[in-house]
């Protein structure tokens, strides 16, 4: 998977992100910009806000989303997951409010981490 498929897969499954999404990115590659730098500054702060907000339907979305990226063992896409997305998690003073989201695979993942 490139940069470009995973983030237009991300702007597909997340069309809340467009607006934040376009603004990140016109000044860069636009949707070619690397997905670790979109996943990292942009998806994660979606996350973040639905856990915020409680919005726990939304939560569940990303790890779904997380957890169907991880299962594809597509090793670019799973590598911005892990990297952009878990380890961003696991490094968060508020990461217990998340793990109990995390499925199977990204719990996996998660654990695996070392920081």
């Amino acid at each position: 998977m490139t940069s470009r498929e995973f983030n237009s897969l991300l702007l597909k499954r997340f069309p809340e992100i467009k607006e934040d999404f376009e603004n990140y990115v016109n000044w860069q590659d636009g949707i070619d910009t690397g997905s670790f730098l979109v996943v990292e500054d942009v998806f994660n702060k979606l996350l973040w806000r639905s856990v915020e907000n409680g919005d726990t339907e939304l939560t569940k979305r990303v790890f779904s989303f997380a957890e169907a990226i991880l299962n594809q063992a597509d090793e670019y896409a799973c590598n911005v997951i892990v990297v952009g997305l878990l380890e961003a998690i696991k490094g968060d003073k508020r990461s217990p409010q998340i793990v109990p989201y995390l499925l199977p695979r990204s719990k996996k993942e998660y654990d695996s981490i070392a920081l």
